[in-house]
């Protein structure tokens, strides 16, 4: 499988820093800003040609995959274009508020999985000049700007306390029923070095993935919001699970990515 993911790689690069230069010509305070049922999660103009760019490439060079995008631009939103056993996994802009509000923490994410497994993820930050890409057997790598593709490795950190986390706070965090992630960051934070929270799941996962972060936790994700940067967190060494440490993250509703020495300890501390 390894030749045929490095040309599927090759690929996904190739798209996703095409959707990221269409998202750098929408300037934030010009483009069209919706919400998708709740007030604070939004959707704009720039999220739809970003993913028409992935979405029309993908179906083009690979006809017999099926495609799982966020906006439903060529594709039935958050519906499995059709019945293969490869599916590409797009989030054409995670980080929308952030692009809105003209912060430059947000990517383009497409992610490969084989049979249910993810086994490929690229990530492209276009505002930041950054590229992590990761496949199954192939290692994870990044790549600055028209620097040098450099391997990445998650950290070595081995105790909470020296351990620098990222968490975020999901859009239904005020709806019955629903954990607002505020009992699991009091949990955590006296037991870490700090906390961070800057807005966009599938670069947090890059973070840990470099070595930046020791780990980061969240809840109520969707998959085109974690299987890219779950790729590369794995293949840079960590480990990702679910908050009870099973494989239901990907269509399950809580993430936990760490460099391994630290799943346990912060698993535990999380709140169900």
């Amino acid at each position: 499988m390894s030749d045929a993911l490095k040309g599927l790689c090759e690929l996904a690069e190739r798209l996703a820093r095409a959707a990221g230069a269409e998202l750098l010509r929408h300037r934030p305070a010009d483009v069209r800003v919706e919400s998708k049922g709740r007030r604070r999660e939004l959707v704009t103009d720039a999220d739809r040609a970003a993913e028409r760019v992935v979405v029309g490439g993908l179906l083009e060079a690979c006809p017999t995959h099926a495609v799982l995008a966020e906006e439903g631009v060529l594709t039935t939103q958050g519906v499995a274009s059709g019945d293969s056993e490869w599916l590409w996994i797009v989030d054409p802009l995670d980080g929308t508020t952030n692009f809105v509000h003209g912060v430059p923490f947000y990517c383009v994410a497409i992610a490969l999985a084989h049979r249910g497994v993810p086994v490929l993820g690229v990530v492209h930050a276009p505002a930041l000049g950054e590229t992590f890409t990761g496949a199954r057997g192939l290692g994870a790598t990044r790549q600055r700007a028209d620097g040098p593709v450099v391997s990445l490795r998650v950290s070595p950190t081995d105790e909470l306390a020296d351990a620098l986390l990222a968490t975020g706070f999901s859009y239904n965090r005020n709806e019955p029923g629903c954990d607002d992630n505020l009992r699991s960051v009091t949990a955590v934070l006296p037991a870490c070095r700090d906390i961070r929270r800057l807005g966009s799941a599938e670069l947090d996962l890059c973070l840990v993935a470099a070595g930046v972060y020791d780990g980061y936790w969240e809840r109520y994700l969707q998959p085109y919001d974690v299987a890219a940067g779950a790729v590369i967190v794995r293949e840079a060494g960590g480990m990702v699970s679910d908050y009870d440490g099973g494989d239901d993250w990907l269509f399950g509703d809580a993430i936990v990515a760490t460099n391994g020495r630290l799943h346990d300890a912060l698993r535990q501390r999380l709140v169900r």
